[in-house]
């Protein structure tokens, strides 16, 4: 599977995302996109290289990246382009995976399927069937 984003979750776009231009360079690679299906604004930005960053802010209070800013902001998960989301959703939970979402279509994917699993670590991993 290829890497698509890294998701971050942010309390606020504007004030990360001004840190992460000065601090790290990256640049705006989106405008802010209204979720309302997952529950947050997303951000895109991009480094010099071209990896592409995801920065996610909670649009209300039943957003499921809350408990995450609870603790602090933090890497929310890994997005890896598949061809058959179905089909990598059964072998992902074969090996230990928990289906948490989805597949739902994405607004920020134009309407592309997405799903996400947790594992054993409780690492986040998106499927963005392409």
């Amino acid at each position: 599977m290829k890497i698509n984003h890294l998701g971050i979750a942010v309390k606020s776009i504007a004030i990360s995302a001004q840190k992460y231009e000065s601090g790290l360079g990256w640049k705006k690679s989106t405008g802010i996109i209204h979720d309302p299906i997952q529950k947050v604004k997303i951000l895109f930005m991009e480094d010099d290289h071209g990896n592409r960053y995801e920065l996610l802010e909670p649009m209300s209070d039943d957003s499921p990246i809350n408990r995450i800013l609870e603790k602090r902001t933090s890497l929310y998960h890994f997005c890896y382009e598949v061809q058959d989301i179905k089909f990598k959703i059964k072998e992902l939970t074969k090996k230990g995976f928990i289906l948490i979402s989805g597949p739902v279509e994405a607004v920020a994917f134009d309407g592309n399927l997405i799903a996400f699993l947790i594992n054993w670590d409780n690492l986040i991993i998106e499927l963005l069937e392409q």
